[in-house]
């Protein structure tokens, strides 16, 4: 066996020569980041090419550490259980730190460890050791850098800005020792960039996690502030378009409680188009009840949302905060219950639109029966059959005022229905 650092025969990965904290710092760091082209030990270069698995250099690292004290090897060994994402991390982190001091840069350099393997997954643990950040103003940069980033994401705006900049102000230092991983330039743009994100948060839309439970973790934070966010569930799978069941259309003539609804769509590129708001009003013995209406958050891009904003006149933040469609529909058969569903085109381009809106909440069919007002009118009189059978021709000819809200429009729906009723009477 060759020494890792001077080549000489050995019988361990150093040789007694080579036993001491500097080389091995050296070496640990070469085998840690080994990359083939990069490499500049040919003695590593000649182990790491007769091994067979890729990364399979680094299992040595703990024969290697054992050839030192421990006193020596707890930040290495700290750094090694991180690279290999070991459980045994955590606690051997923090009982480093906790018995080090913070002032000198391998303790910090295991905070800053310690606190990016919490980020995102965790929210609640990196509160103390952030904090601890923010008591001392003379430490590496990168610890600044990471602790803006974690109270960016919990809605901590201020302390964060204070805490990049703490951080700015040092790249334009002289003092090595402010530095652990990065060039000055380097933390200048991601300090500068973390500002950047912050004041999107700040201003915009906060940090939202992908996954639910990190979501349910920061949402804690964001309600002590008052800080409005998102949706915490995550949205329910699509379902196909071949995978959900026809509409079931009404044959009864004539009933007194039923719902009236109806769905403002907006432009889509695509044929099929989503929608922005649906209503509903509860008619019972030909007198409203009750009322139901709510925005959707269009589904299709940010030119239907804008586009939505333009056709209702309704404020473009009002669409794009609007909930999503899946949460909107579940409130809306809630509504409706079992009633009948009665519009015109309620078997038409109503149809279409609600059972588009239904499959993109996650629903495989609609057990409603549906009721279409311009059948109604064709077979009450030849005066409102073929070209004659529409929804405008049916408010002019009873003078009923279109409605410009889905909820309006609803109403009207019920107005055209009680008019043809009593038309054919």
């Amino acid at each position: 066996m060759k020494c890792l650092n001077c080549g000489t025969t050995t019988d361990h990965y150093l040789c007694s020569c080579c036993q001491n904290p500097d080389i091995l710092d050296k070496i640990f760091n070469e085998i840690r980041f080994y990359n083939q082209e990069k490499c500049s030990n040919p003695n590593i270069m000649e182990f790491a090419n007769g091994l067979t698995e890729k990364y399979a250099e680094r299992n040595i690292i703990p024969e290697l550490l054992e050839m030192f004290d421990s006193g020596i090897t707890d930040f290495y060994y700290c750094l090694y259980y991180k690279m290999c994402r070991d459980v045994q991390f955590e606690e051997k982190a923090i009982h480093f730190i906790q018995s080090q001091d913070i002032n000198d840069i391998r303790t910090q350099n295991i905070l800053y460890n310690l606190i990016d393997s919490y980020i995102p997954n965790d929210f609640i643990k990196p509160q103390k050791w952030c904090n601890i950040i923010v008591e001392n103003k003379n430490l590496c940069c990168e610890l600044y850098m990471i602790a803006a980033k974690y109270f960016s994401m919990i809605g901590e705006y201020d302390l964060s800005d204070t805490i990049a900049d703490r951080g700015l102000i040092l790249c334009k230092g002289d003092n090595y020792k402010s530095f652990m991983m990065y060039e000055p330039n380097e933390l200048i743009f991601k300090l500068s960039k973390q500002k950047s994100d912050t004041n999107r948060y700040r201003t915009k839309k906060p940090y939202w996690p992908i996954t639910e439970e990190r979501r349910r973790a920061v949402a804690v934070f964001y309600d002590k502030k008052g800080i409005k966010y998102p949706r915490i569930t995550l949205k329910p799978k699509k379902v196909n378009e071949n995978d959900f069941s026809p509409i079931n259309e009404c044959f009864e003539d004539n009933f007194d409680n039923y719902c009236a609804f109806w769905c403002s769509e907006s432009f889509s590129i695509s044929s099929a188009k989503s929608i922005y708001q649906i209503a509903a009003v509860k008619v019972c013995n030909k007198l409203i009840v009750d009322e139901f209406q709510q925005l959707v958050r269009p589904w299709d891009g940010k030119a239907t949302i804008k586009n939505a904003a333009k056709e209702s006149g309704i404020e473009l933040s009002a669409i794009e905060n609007a909930e999503d469609v899946d949460l909107v529909m579940q409130k809306f058969f809630e509504f409706v219950g079992s009633d009948i569903l009665v519009s015109t085109g309620a078997l038409g381009n109503q149809a279409k639109l609600i059972s588009r809106a239904a499959r993109y909440s996650g629903m495989n069919e609609i057990k409603n029966e549906f009721y279409d007002i311009l059948d109604l009118a064709a077979e009450t009189s030849e005066e409102f059959d073929f070209d004659n059978n529409t929804r405008e021709y049916l408010l002019t000819y009873f003078s009923i005022r279109e409605g410009k809200t889905a909820l309006e429009k609803a109403e009207v729906n019920k107005q055209l229905y009680d008019a043809l009723k009593e038309y054919g009477e």
